[in-house]
């Protein structure tokens, strides 16, 4: 039974939530099932460590806010595909009048709403939307779910034997959630926080009026981990390095020099005329001090040695980037350094980090997505939009922020290639600009009829000019500016 205790440590524990020997804590021998990684409590000391490195830690805060600027940014907006085009434009234009106050409390926006769920993974686990009968949603945070004042749930041994936590309704409840024979939630378990650090007027919310957000690392884990948890110990080292080296190039900036007397020893304190110790008036240093030394007193300046440590940046980098790999995130993007590498380093990391956006924008279309069904189903249902045939209002694409690319020119080169090939569409590439091919092309067109407008009123013969590159006049004498002379247009 020691040996299964131990490997189940190692095989289920998370030592964000457990403590060693190095840092004073005693392990947790805790079993836990398939569908949970971690029990209330450790889930909720896993979270109150992250939440306190949130408040505190600026690499905890520049990792949220990394998550919700590059994914969410100006704010992931829909593009209806019901088939019908006027349908289409109305559902989008009510959606964007239902954003400006999307959340049951009225104080958040569309885009802070999503900024939030893009976060809530990397802290809470998971969490989610509540769909109030009102048409509004109210976001619940991870910590939020569970049983009422610190219920524990009865797991699963994953070595056979099989228990459940069961209520008078023979429900099983698995980590605020329950779930069916099959495995699939049915409901979820959404309290209030209490003093005490547990959950207060608990309430059951039937699955389809619950959007559950979280990320999971394997089949049949019901609830999502923090995804900064493997690297909570990292971050407080990190933060505790950093402060020792402070505090040591602190210590030595601060000790100036040191006061050798002859024939004293430790305990000989002599006064000086006004009664005050010498020592204790040598305790200080400042600019352009003078002071006179007695004849048995020798002055010896302390030149600071290892300090500051020039290994420090190099290991704060090494961990620093171990943070940053943990959640797919580059250090010259965490420390906002990326100008420092080369151009072939940056656009390689710019590609890589992309794709973790991307990957987690994926995952938070699929929210919206849920969102969207239920929002249009319930103007729908209130008569305010008229459903042609053959139609489907629920069908959507997401379109999110667009990326910016190092260099531009080349991008556009590669785009106008893969255009004549047919491997990009016109929607393909206005979408890397926030917008569909339409718009665009209405853009465009508008620029044209305002361009035939000016040059008619100015009297040119070719409203084209408009539209020519500016003239360079880097190679222009500047004499011959001053002189009011000339210059030939050879660059329009």
């Amino acid at each position: 039974m020691a040996r299964l205790g131990t490997a189940s440590k190692y095989l289920f524990g998370y030592r964000a939530s457990e403590h060693s020997r190095v840092r004073g804590y005693n392990p947790n021998l805790a079993v836990r099932p398939e569908e949970a990684e971690l029990d209330s409590g450790d889930r909720d000391k896993v979270i109150a460590r992250l939440l306190d490195a949130r408040r505190n830690n600026p690499l905890v805060r520049s990792l949220c806010r990394l998550r919700e600027t590059d994914v969410v940014g100006a704010g992931i907006v829909p593009r209806a595909k019901s088939g019908d085009d006027e349908l289409d434009a109305i559902l989008e234009e009510k959606w964007r009048e239902y954003s400006a106050s999307p959340e049951i409390t009225q104080t958040m926006t569309m885009r802070e709403v999503q900024m939030q769920l893009a976060s809530l993974p990397m802290i809470f686990g998971d969490g989610g939307l509540f769909l109030h009968k009102s048409g509004r949603v109210q976001l619940v945070e991870g910590d939020r779910i569970g049983l009422e004042n610190g219920g524990r749930d009865v797991f699963r041994n994953p070595y056979g034997s099989q228990s459940n936590s069961i209520d008078a309704t023979n429900k099983r409840i698995i980590e605020g959630i329950e779930i069916n024979s099959e495995g699939r939630p049915m409901a979820y378990y959404i309290g209030n926080r209490n003093d005490g650090g547990g959950l207060d007027d608990v309430r059951r919310i039937i699955g389809r009026n619950f959007i559950f957000h979280r990320k999971v690392m394997r089949p049949n884990q019901l609830r999502g981990i923090p995804e900064l948890a493997s690297v909570c110990d990292d971050l407080q080292d990190v933060e505790e390095y950093d402060m020792i080296e402070m505090v040591g190039a602190k210590v030595a900036a601060s000790l100036s020099a040191v006061i050798k007397r002859e024939g004293a020893t430790d305990f000989e304190l002599s006064a000086t005329a006004d009664g005050n110790n010498q020592a204790e008036q040598l305790q200080s240093f400042e600019p352009g001090m003078f002071h006179y030394l007695e004849p048995d007193e020798d002055v010896s300046v302390i030149s600071p040695s290892g300090r500051p440590n020039s290994d420090a940046i190099k290991y704060l980098e090494y961990r620093l980037r171990k943070i940053g790999a943990s959640v797919g995130v580059p250090l010259e993007f965490l420390l906002m350094t990326i100008g420092q590498s080369s151009f072939s380093a940056s656009q390689g990391m710019v590609l890589l980090y992309q794709a973790t956006c991307e990957a987690n924008q994926r995952d938070l279309f699929s929210v919206m997505s849920r969102w969207w069904r239920w929002r249009v189903g319930k103007w729908m249902k209130d008569g305010e939009i008229e459903v042609p045939e053959e139609t489907n209002p629920f069908r959507v694409d997401w379109q999110p922020p667009s990326f910016k690319w190092i260099n531009r020119a080349a991008q556009v080169k590669a785009d106008q290639a893969y255009l004549t090939m047919g491997a990009l569409s016109l929607d393909d590439i206005a979408s890397t600009f926030g917008t569909t091919a339409g718009e665009a092309l209405e853009k465009k067109a508008k620029n044209i009829s305002l361009a035939r407008k000016i040059a008619e009123e100015h009297g040119l013969d070719d409203w084209r000019e408009l539209f020519n590159p500016l003239p360079t006049f880097a190679n222009v004498n500047l004499v011959d500016l001053h002189e009011d002379k000339k210059v030939e247009e050879t660059n329009l």
